[in-house]
């Protein structure tokens, strides 16, 4: 017994010791994150600041803690892209529909006359005249067949209120028609001074070169003032590219221009700025690991500004792959007469990932960046989170991040970037080297009282 209590104080100690060696005061750059409604997980997307403040261009150092200093699992996964959707509206000609007041809605044909430009003349029943025919409903032209239908804009004629069933059809050829809504409802209601409308029929995305809108109670149909036909459009917009500070190049020795980061973060895009005046020259980037390393040549183009009417033209941002670059160099071709006497300023763009958090713990939380020789803790995704991608999933709350003067340990409210948080972990791990051979003596003392 007394061996296996010895045993486990040493687990506990040794478990303990390996929770310590990571404490949000040893990373060099500290976040505050503010997460915007309860969930069992929280996102946000990360700065540049976070890359710029990373030991590894991996992310490998980053850690999240909670306000009772509790490292909590966290993923790393890219920014999914951006769906937008764009909606129009189009005036469209319609014409009404009589019929007998017990006629069925099937038993309604439209003839329609074009005259040599293919426009709708007008519009009757095949019987001929409309005498002693009460409204059924409306034919409305849509223009195109290729048209993308997506909600019809009804507005009821003036001084018409209350609720209006209805149902909506679609032809090509007036002749085959297809349900698009069975039963859908107009309503136009006014008291004391107040109005209520709902003059949209959605109709999902399809095509069809016209449109029949009848009144599912024959005797209730109204007069209509307009209709306007709704399409809407999605485009997929590539996550917005995060970018460094605009910082003027340094000029060498051969006259080259250079750029130092204080740390190595993989980037997408070089974006050169040059100064005022027509400039133009073709240039070759290169990168090494250190200021020892030869230079390696990782992309080129054509850089320039050119005096117009209004703002100027520039080129745009040349292509880096997804290089990891700390040290870079800008040397443009002699024969073009250089890139100005001031240097240019430079600016390295990346996508940045989306950081998803268990908000286990209380809050506040704290994003910790800046530990160097640290093995990565991020998990799989859908290791995080169950289920993650499918409906049903938790709920993931947004986050908000703030980098600010706090953020940084060198203020005084943690250990500078090296030698003093180095120092504590080992005096750490003195402490609980000692702990353990104490606690050993006394397991081992035990042990022979009780033999």
């Amino acid at each position: 017994m007394s061996r296996r209590i010895a045993t486990a104080l040493l687990a506990l100690l040794c478990c303990s010791a390996a929770h310590a060696a990571e404490q949000a005061a040893d990373f060099t750059t500290r976040a505050s994150i503010r997460v915007n409604e309860t969930a069992p997980y929280a996102r946000l997307t990360l700065p540049i600041d976070a890359y710029l403040a990373a030991r590894s261009p991996d992310l490998r150092d980053l850690r999240v803690f909670n306000a009772n200093g509790e490292a909590v699992p966290f993923a790393l996964i890219d920014t999914p892209p951006q769906t937008r959707a764009s909606e129009q509206q189009r005036a469209l000609r319609w014409f009404p529909l009589h019929g007998e007041a017990g006629a069925r809605l099937g038993d309604l044909q439209v003839d329609v006359r074009r005259d040599t430009s293919g426009t709708v003349v007008s519009v009757r029943e095949q019987s001929g005249s409309k005498a002693g025919k009460s409204l059924r409903g409306y034919l409305i032209d849509t223009g195109s067949k290729e048209a993308a239908l997506a909600a019809l804009d009804i507005t009821l004629g003036e001084g018409i209120n209350g609720f209006h069933r209805v149902s909506v059809e679609a032809s090509d050829d007036l002749t085959r028609w297809q349900s698009l809504q069975a039963d859908a409802v107009l309503a136009a209601l006014d008291f004391n001074n107040e109005q209520i409308r709902r003059e949209r029929i959605e109709l999902g995305q399809t095509g069809a070169r016209y449109l029949r809108v009848l009144w599912r109670e024959p005797a209730e149909a109204v007069p209509i003032a307009a209709v306007k036909l709704v399409t809407r459009e999605a485009h997929t917009e590539a996550p917005a590219i995060v970018w460094t500070g605009a910082t003027p190049a340094q000029r060498d020795t051969k006259g080259d221009y250079v750029l130092k980061l204080p740390t190595p973060i993989r980037a997408e895009q070089l974006r050169i700025t040059l100064p005022p005046g027509n400039l133009l020259a073709p240039v070759e980037v290169a990168t090494r690991n250190d200021e020892r390393a030869p230079w390696r040549r990782i992309a080129g183009g054509v850089v320039y500004r050119l005096a117009g009417d209004g703002a100027d033209r520039t080129s745009p941002d040349i292509a880096l792959g997804n290089s990891v670059i700390q040290h870079l160099r800008l040397h443009a071709d002699p024969r073009s007469g250089g890139l100005g006497s001031t240097a240019p300023t430079l600016q390295l763009g990346l996508t940045p990932q989306q950081l998803v958090f268990l908000t286990h713990g209380p809050a506040p939380y704290t994003l910790a960046l800046g530990k160097p020789n640290i093995a990565p803790a991020a998990l799989a995704i859908d290791t995080l989170v169950p289920g993650y991608g499918q409906p049903g999933a938790p709920k993931i709350a947004d986050a908000e991040i703030s980098f600010g003067p706090q953020a940084s340990a060198a203020d005084g409210s943690g250990p500078t970037p090296d030698a003093p948080a180095s120092t504590r972990k080992w005096v750490l791990w003195a402490v609980l080297v000692a702990g353990v051979a104490v606690m050993g003596g006394m397991a081992w003392s035990l042990v022979k009282q009780t033999k």
